[in-house]
């Protein structure tokens, strides 16, 4: 038997669909994650580097030639620039300046066909360094690695460097580039910049790993006390002595404090200021804090709750200190007591949780279930389950020994944790991430909304994967990737006015076509030339689009056709709205115009939710870095919900959307990221056929609150997001 999980399967299964706009790659999509990470300033004392009259400065940097940037650059007022590219340099991802291993959990990528270059500041300052520049190719992912008053040394103590721009968002046309700022840095200190590109682009559709590239190097004075900054430093530096701290250490604007001062400052000599805390183990000093006020949960939060109450948090990290004892998921209370109503006390995690009965209804994140038992999910979007004896269903733990019991059942000790597994599925039987696929055939999605469920399909048969060796698809087929036959899927090519299909890939369209959906169809359309009807790509020659027809982008884009009734078009963004409003989903492939409203701050969790006036709302907002943005809407008892969260042009502008649903009482009920069109989350609870949605139908009466937020705590920029509650039927 052959595990085939769906994870992967399903990114496969997107290779060849041809109708919606794809996900960027997950590869260094996102913000690195040291952006994210903003460590206290290092108050230490500076040693500059200086060179002597009769020492020479070294000629290279790990092997590669060190070049001088003031004589190749131009100084235009505090910025020194230089265009252009790194052709004809070594491809390597071990020579030149890398990140040391001391900085991998900051810079986590190896960079090739690098150039270093020495600058020395002329004056006290930070230095900006970035390659997000017009003179710099837009496929070209750049990465930047800054080493100060060192000389290329193993593991330096002043390291700096960036993959992708942290101010970009999918959208940007520099989104690829890099971005960086030191600290302070003193008059003649000796710095070494290395541009270069991600060694991994190689493989990454759309990018190149050698272009042109115009280099600003930038210095900028310190930043004064209580002056406000950028704790990414993208702004600059404070001064020495000072930090740049928020409200939370997941907040990006700041103020420059002096140690001691304010939460997330260094201590002096192990002390803080009036009503601070000093963490001698972090050397951070945290405030700490009452029942009902804001908290971050781990050992460096900045706001910590008192010695009467509990940080309990909702995902994305966003916590309120509650009495102990008192709510579930707060610590228990003296002698291991919950005083909440139907909570006991978890003893391995001295948790308080929702007692469930044996059988009953529980919810992962809140609820525990009795003794031989687990809280079972039956859909991966969920939150909410059943208590289930342990090992005894697809997708459940196994049990100790690596035991599963049940009809079939086996334990597939491949994946970490082991999980019970469930009979192998024949072609075209139903499969899952845990009910694989037999031998010889591979597990697909076949409904677009519906991610939890696929169907196994033969490899070299029409929408089957390709094969591995031999010929990888039937006659009268093509597999998609001809380069990796195992990562395509074979299809057959449609021509003008044939069916084909809009997701499942064994129908595709031939080229300068275009699958235009058929109205009300997830998954069937009609080809069509590019240009000729609404749905289909625009033309790259002018007319883009046929009479009655607009184009969607300037460059690539979608040719719309305007309702009458102003309807719209979700799914392939073939109907267009007035300006001024936009698309507002009511569903999966349904949409109408709207209006947006404004987003109303603060709105970072559910307690200052911001509530939604009537059934439907187009929310206009924006997701900065660690933002968190929820709204609430009131739905009558059996109503169903449809949220989504998307950019303002319609597609998707950060892949790491989640949205998050809770019920009146604030628990979780469902967790959604790129199960939508165009790879943006969608809840649908108007599909009355699909489990994975089943939380947002035949609600109960209340008030239901969605937040969003970044997986990855990324800038997403302006975004929308929709709520409708439908009434019951």
């Amino acid at each position: 038997m052959r595990y085939t999980l769906l994870a992967p399967v399903v990114a496969v299964a997107f290779l060849g669909c041809g109708s919606d706009p794809q996900p960027a790659n997950p590869l260094d999509a996102g913000i690195d994650a040291g952006a994210l990470d903003v460590p206290a300033v290092d108050v230490r004392p500076v040693d500059v580097v200086r060179t002597s009259p009769d020492v020479l400065p070294p000629l290279e940097c790990n092997s590669i030639e060190i070049e001088d940037l003031a004589e190749l650059g131009s100084l235009d007022g505090e910025i020194t620039r230089l265009s252009s590219d790194n052709r004809g340099r070594a491809n390597s991802a071990t020579t030149g300046l890398q990140p040391p291993a001391a900085f991998t959990a900051a810079c986590n990528f190896r960079t090739t066909y690098q150039r270093v270059f020495r600058y020395v500041m002329r004056r006290a300052g930070s230095l900006r360094v970035s390659t997000a520049n017009p003179g710099t190719a837009a496929t070209f992912d750049t990465t930047l690695a800054v080493i100060a008053m060192r000389a290329c040394v193993a593991n330096p103590r002043d390291f700096f460097c960036n993959n992708d721009d942290p101010t970009a968002t999918a959208a940007s046309r520099n989104r690829f580039a890099s971005r960086v700022a030191t600290t302070v840095l003193p008059a003649g200190a000796v710095v070494h910049i290395a541009v270069g590109g991600l060694a991994s682009t190689a493989a990454l559709p759309g990018r190149v790993v050698q272009g042109a590239f115009e280099l600003s190097v930038e210095e900028v004075a310190a930043i004064a006390e209580n002056a406000p900054c950028d704790r990414r430093q993208l702004t600059g530096a404070c001064a020495p002595s000072l930090s740049c701290v928020g409200a939370s250490p997941s907040a990006v604007d700041g103020t420059c404090r002096r140690a001691g001062t304010a939460p997330g400052t260094p201590c002096v000599a192990d002390a803080c200021g009036a009503g601070l805390t000093c963490d001698t183990s972090t050397n951070l000093c945290f405030r700490t804090q009452a029942a009902d006020a804001p908290c971050e949960s781990g050992a460096t939060a900045w706001n910590r709750c008192s010695a009467a109450a509990s940080c309990v948090t909702q995902p994305g990290g966003v916590g309120v200190c509650r009495a102990l004892g008192t709510v579930a998921n707060a610590a228990c209370a003296a002698a291991n007591r919950c005083t909440g109503d139907g909570l006991a006390c978890e003893a391995s995690t001295s948790t308080c949780r929702v007692t469930v009965a044996r059988d009953g209804a529980c919810n992962l994140t809140d609820s525990a279930c009795p003794t031989g038992q687990a809280c079972q999910l039956a859909h991966g979007l969920q939150s909410v389950g059943r208590c289930t004896d342990v090992a005894t269903s697809p997708g459940m733990a196994c049990a100790a020994g690596n035991i599963c019991t049940g009809v079939g059942i086996t334990c597939n000790t491949n994946v970490n944790p082991a999980r019970c597994y469930g009979p192998a599925a024949a072609p075209g039987e139903t499969c899952t991430a845990f009910v694989p696929c037999m031998t010889g055939s591979s597990c697909f999605l076949v409904d677009p909304t519906d991610r939890t469920r696929g169907r196994c399909f033969t490899e070299g048969l029409e929408a089957g994967r390709c094969r591995a060796t031999g010929a990888p698809c039937d006659a009268g087929l093509v597999c998609t990737n001809p380069t990796t036959p195992a990562s395509g899927r074979c299809s057959r090519v449609a021509t003008v006015g044939e069916p084909c299909d809009l997701f499942v890939a064994g129908v595709l369209c031939a080229t300068g076509t275009t699958c235009a959906r058929d109205a009300g169809s997830a998954t069937v359309g009609h080809c069509r030339a590019d240009g000729t009807a609404a749905g289909t790509a625009c033309r790259t020659p002018t007319p883009r689009c046929d009479t009655g027809l607009t184009c969607s982008a300037a460059g690539a884009g979608v040719c719309q056709a305007a309702d009458a009734m102003g309807a719209c078009d979700p799914r392939t963004l073939s109907l267009s709205c007035p300006a001024g409003q936009l698309c507002h989903a009511t569903g999966f492939n349904s949409g109408r115009c709207a209006t947006p409203v404004a987003e109303v701050e603060p709105n970072d969790r559910l307690s200052l939710a911001q509530p939604l006036t009537g059934t439907a709302s187009t929310v206009r907002g924006s997701l900065a870095v660690g933002d968190i943005d929820c709204v609430s809407v009131v739905a009558t008892a059996g109503a169903r919900l449809v949220a989504r969260a998307v950019g303002t042009n319609g597609l998707c502008p950060n892949t790491s959307l989640v949205l998050d649903l809770f019920d009146p009482d604030g628990r979780l009920l469902a967790t959604v990221n790129a199960n939508g069109p165009f790879g943006c989350p969608l809840l649908d609870g108007t599909l009355s056929d699909n489990p994975g949605f089943s939380v947002a139908r035949d609600l109960r009466a209340g008030r239901y609150t969605v937040c969003q937020r970044s997986a990855n705590n990324s800038d997403v920029g302006e975004d929308v997001l929709d709520v409708e509650v439908v009434s019951a039927p």
